[in-house]
């Protein structure tokens, strides 16, 4: 079946609304909405610009097939796995979420928010599913769960010149730290005994730990090294710790309970069957 493109005017909104990337059923696309608080003008600038040109895109097969339930993926700005790059939502969970969706024939919309509001939604709103979210005894009840996707490991970073070392997880009790709010590595870590400065999003971390302000900071292996890399920081910043087994930094999709089992089921098929056929770790490698 030819699949019709449909155009869809651009409508007024608080959060800013960006070209649609294909995600779902067959060919179907999805639409991609991003909102970012002012820490992030450079890409605000680049999105507003968007908003001036472009129109949002989707494809009709999802919608003319009528049997698929229709969905809203929450994320943030994490990357490599989740993130807004050459105008356009990527990274290894977007990219991996793209082709099971795919596979699944489920028609999606992304939007990309601060953490916490991300995640509120998908506890809030029926049809809303939330990436990458780590797995959490606290989360475990209030989602249905799809993966693992990736997995990363907890660190704390200090700047490259700190004198900084750690032993233990202890040993950061004497340090100011810095985290961001609704984050599950902070909260494994505070949960260790250490008091956490949290900010709105992770990227308001970079210039305290620069600043002075904060002299470690919770990230994960791979996003920590790659934000840095992204803000000008390349080579500027060094993990002092893991903290934790790898298991604890597992990332998932979490969807509310009103998703339906059977659209979990699919997806989770899905994902199992591209960690079998090798499609998720070569999505993966693309961004090493």
């Amino acid at each position: 079946m030819e699949t019709a493109a449909i155009l869809v005017p651009m409508r007024a909104c608080r959060t800013a609304c960006m070209p649609s990337a294909g995600f779902g059923g067959g060919e179907a696309a999805s639409n991609v909405k991003a909102s970012w608080p002012a820490g992030r003008r450079y890409l605000a600038k680049e999105i507003t610009m968007q908003l001036r040109s472009s129109l949002l895109f989707t494809t009709a097969l999802g919608l003319l097939a009528g049997s698929a339930q229709a969905l809203t993926f929450t994320t943030e700005d994490y990357p490599p796995f989740n993130m807004f790059e050459q105008k356009k939502v990527t990274g290894i969970s977007t990219e991996i979420l793209q082709e099971a969706t795919k596979r699944a024939g489920v028609t999606i919309t992304i939007e990309l928010l601060p953490w916490e509001r991300a995640l509120n939604m998908a506890k809030t709103q029926a049809d809303v599913c939330v990436y990458s979210a780590v797995r959490t005894p606290e989360r475990e009840k209030s989602f249905k769960w799809v993966g693992p996707l990736v997995a990363d490991q907890i660190s704390l970073f200090a700047l490259t010149s700190s004198p900084i070392k750690l032993a233990s997880v202890a040993d950061a009790k004497k340090y100011k730290v810095g985290a961001y709010n609704g984050d599950a590595y902070g909260d494994f870590v505070e949960k260790q005994g250490i008091k956490l400065e949290r900010v709105v999003t992770d990227t308001q971390n970079l210039p305290k730990l620069t600043s002075g302000r904060i002299d470690l900071w919770v990230a994960g292996a791979n996003s920590g090294p790659y934000k840095a890399a992204r803000e000008g920081m390349k080579g500027g910043i060094k993990p002092v710790l893991a903290v934790g087994d790898p298991k604890d930094s597992q990332m998932y999709l979490a969807c509310n309970p009103g998703v339906g089992d059977d659209v979990i089921a699919k997806l989770n098929d899905a994902i199992k069957a591209m960690d079998k056929d090798g499609t998720s770790a070569k999505l993966s490698a693309k961004y090493k």
